[in-house]
């Protein structure tokens, strides 16, 4: 009796698909090539079936309905989706076998479909969603699916196994539910949300605005240090052209008609000595005057206020250090003076 059952469906099988070979490809648009690719794809997925394959034989069916579908290819891929589970598209297929059938007059496909339709839609479960209290304006998710409002308070075909409903108010989850399903199962849920035990929204996050960096007051110092230094040696190039002038004076004493006596000659030589000592320290001075002011006005500073227009040229706002100014007190210098600002 137990060899009897196992092999009732697949001497079905064989049967209602014993000619398709033949009949399936006939009077194709197709190239040679590719009806005869197909022809073997359903001979391969014949023997899948016959050896209960179903996964296998169910790729290769659907290879072949690639190239062509007819009411055996149709019946096929049904019987394995039938077998794997898969009712609700099973019975479409066994249907979309039928009306084929009817226009292709195949009489062993017409024959056996009509009762696999009937057994099938005895075994397919079916799930009716309704709406419950605080469900009234909520989206619901069958299976990750928005279920339409169609399609809700209606019986529904499912597969047999579990499905998840859930409930959404404003995007958010208020209800998550699992449901199993057996074959001829006939349920109806009804979707109930607490709204009380919603989450509550979470405001999107407040990004505040770029702090601009606070200029911090840099320390002036160095700047001191530099022009110091070279307020120090200008001074010191200034005492060795004085040395050296006094030199020359007592050599003009000494010298008659440019020939000196040789006790001038440490007095020659000192007046050499003060003349490349200035002609080093004045240079430096200046260039040590002139760099120190200029670090002075490139300065930030910390309670620098905005520039006034005043008719003249100032340093660049937020900074201390030295303005030119067109016309001020004090020496002038082509027509401008400098003012000093710490």
């Amino acid at each position: 009796m137990q060899r009897s059952r196992l092999a009732a469906p697949i001497l079905a099988a064989l049967l209602a698909v014993s000619v398709v070979p033949s009949v399936a490809f006939a009077q194709t648009a197709q190239p040679k090539e590719e009806i005869e690719r197909a022809r073997t794809l359903f001979r391969d997925g014949l023997a899948l079936s016959a050896a209960q394959d179903w996964t296998g034989a169910l790729a290769k069916f659907k290879q072949v309905a690639q190239v062509k579908m007819t009411p055996q290819v149709a019946f096929n891929i049904a019987e394995c989706e039938e077998h794997l589970g898969r009712l609700v598209s099973a019975l479409g297929n066994y249907r979309l076998a039928a009306s084929e059938a009817e226009a292709a007059k195949a009489a062993e496909v017409a024959a056996q479909v009509g009762d696999r339709i009937t057994a099938l839609e005895e075994r397919i479960p079916k799930l009716m969603i309704e709406r419950g209290e605080g469900a009234e304006n909520a989206s619901i998710e069958l299976d990750g699916a928005e279920v339409s409002a169609g399609q809700l308070g209606v019986a529904m075909p499912m597969d047999p196994g579990k499905h998840v409903i859930v409930g959404k108010v404003d995007g958010r989850e208020g209800t998550r539910e699992t449901v199993d399903l057996a074959e001829r199962d006939n349920k109806k849920f009804t979707v109930v949300i607490d709204l009380e035990m919603l989450a509550p929204v979470k405001p999107p996050p407040v990004v505040a605005p770029p702090v601009k960096d606070k200029v911090e007051p840099a320390d002036p110092t160095m700047a001191y240090v530099v022009t110091g230094a070279g307020g120090v040696s200008l001074a010191a190039g200034i005492v060795f052209m004085i040395l050296r002038s006094g030199t020359i004076s007592d050599l003009d004493a000494v010298c008659k008609d440019g020939h000196c006596p040789a006790s001038a000659e440490s007095t020659a030589d000192s007046g050499k000595l003060y003349t490349g000592l200035a002609e080093v320290t004045i240079p430096l001075g200046v260039v040590g005057v002139a760099a120190g002011v200029y670090m002075l006005m490139t300065q930030p500073s910390a309670d620098a206020e905005p520039a006034v227009s005043t008719g003249h040229a100032r340093s660049p706002r937020g900074f201390a250090g030295v303005d030119v100014v067109s016309t001020a007190p004090g020496a002038d210098v082509g027509g401008a003076s400098l003012v000093g600002r710490f």
